[in-house]
């Protein structure tokens, strides 16, 4: 029950590739394509920004409104300064993810990757190889983290006692 980062360059845009139509899952779908059919490989980094929040959250990626998590998380999580991101990640997080005695520090790392794939210009999102990378950095640096008196104070900034 151990999900891997793989790279997910198989996704490749070229001139024999012939797209009339994309169909995906509400919420998946990067801003470029509903507003001017652009296909790219920047699309699916995009997808993979949602994904990350949905892990974050324990939320769908579409409420039952068909309002998008990624909007919701611009508005609760993204706005604000960034000292203060661990603090809004640790109360917009999934209970569950806290429960575990995940580290806020850790989460907010995942949530700052999550929030450059859902960049609204393709161009300055990401590549996956950049993402995977990131991501398993990340991961190294909290390897040693044991769970032991740690907490966010009211700035956002984690206190290890």
């Amino acid at each position: 029950m151990r999900a891997k980062i793989a790279n997910f360059g198989l996704a490749k845009t070229g001139h024999n590739a012939v797209t009339t139509h994309i169909v995906g899952t509400q919420g998946y779908i990067a801003p470029e394509y509903l507003a001017d059919g652009l296909v790219t490989t920047k699309m699916d980094v995009f997808a993979y920004g949602v994904v990350l929040l949905e892990l974050v959250s324990g939320r769908e990626a579409a409420d039952e409104a068909g309002e998008p998590l990624w909007a919701d998380a611009e508005d609760r999580v993204f706005r604000g300064r960034d000292e203060r991101l661990v603090a809004r990640v640790a109360a917009w997080m999934d209970p569950a993810l806290a429960g575990q005695t995940c580290p806020p520090g850790s989460v907010a790392s995942v949530v700052s990757v999550a929030k450059a794939c859902l960049h609204k210009d393709p161009s300055k999102r990401p590549s996956m190889v950049d993402v995977a990378y990131t991501l398993s950095k990340a991961d190294e640096h909290f390897a040693d983290y044991s769970g032991e008196s740690v907490s966010v104070d009211g700035s956002g900034e984690i206190a290890a006692r």
